[in-house]
């Protein structure tokens, strides 16, 4: 791909979004200001709009290398984990564990923390005890909840039913657009985690745009990148009406 190309990108809100690899992209965009927040392709075989899900080991380790010594929060199983990203980033700061409800084996991810500490005050989860004496008081005072722990498990998966997933119709049936959807609460939650509020929000495997809508909306300076010029030009809409896409009784239980 060539300079020129690579420097292209369409602005969005407070946002700008690149079409290409990242690999080729972020090393000439990258600077230390920056917070990559992403949930990158899992190797795993998932067919995606134009892009091989099926690297070789050595291939997919590629795509992670560009992150070297940047603040980053990544996200992928366990064992794939341990596999290709530690590998190329190094020991993690500290290792997160989203949990979930899942109709398959593997109920949670790990999001793996390089080059900053997350600020757990920043971000309240669920009280796990609310009908305890001392807890109602609290929450009849205001309390939007306790602070966030290194795992937790009120954010869940995005599914074929959830009311978040993109669909469209298939041969009379429907069918997500995006095979791997993420949730926007996820990715404001990792925001007021491991950023600052000057610091500039990066997902270099946007997808549909989750990322991008967790930025807008807590008024953060992003960029993103994608393969796919259809799921980029899905973003883009999304962002333009990010609101639709933002639970803000959750927005209210982050800091900022």
């Amino acid at each position: 791909m060539a300079q020129s190309d690579i420097m292209k990108y369409t602005k969005v809100k407070r946002g700008k979004i690149y079409i290409g690899d990242a690999r080729e992209v972020y090393p000439q965009i990258a600077e230390e200001n920056q917070v990559i927040i992403t949930d990158p392709p899992y190797n795993i075989g998932i067919k995606y709009e134009n892009y091989n899900d099926k690297l070789s080991e050595s291939e997919y380790r590629s795509l992670f290398y560009p992150f070297v010594n940047h603040k980053a929060a990544i996200i992928q199983y366990p064992e794939d984990t341990i596999r290709y990203i530690i590998p190329e980033l190094g020991i993690p700061n500290r290792i997160l564990a989203w949990c979930y409800n899942s109709n398959i084996s593997r109920q949670y991810r790990l999001i793996s923390i390089f080059n900053t500490e997350p600020s757990f005050n920043n971000s309240k989860i669920p009280y796990k005890n609310p009908k305890d004496k001392r807890i109602r008081k609290l929450i009849e005072g205001g309390s939007k909840g306790t602070r966030c722990y290194d795992w937790f498990s009120d954010i869940q998966i995005v599914k074929n039913v959830s009311k978040e997933k993109i669909m469209k119709k298939e041969n009379g049936k429907n069918v997500p657009v995006h095979p791997c959807q993420i949730p926007v609460k996820l990715m404001q939650r990792l925001i007021a985690l491991c950023s600052n509020k000057d610091e500039v929000i990066v997902d270099p495997f946007l997808g549909v745009g989750a990322t991008a809508i967790a930025a807008e909306s807590m008024g953060r300076e992003w960029i993103g990148i994608e393969f796919s010029k259809k799921y980029c030009n899905l973003s883009i809409e999304r962002v333009k009406n990010w609101e639709k896409y933002v639970d803000f009784d959750f927005l209210e239980t982050l800091t900022y």
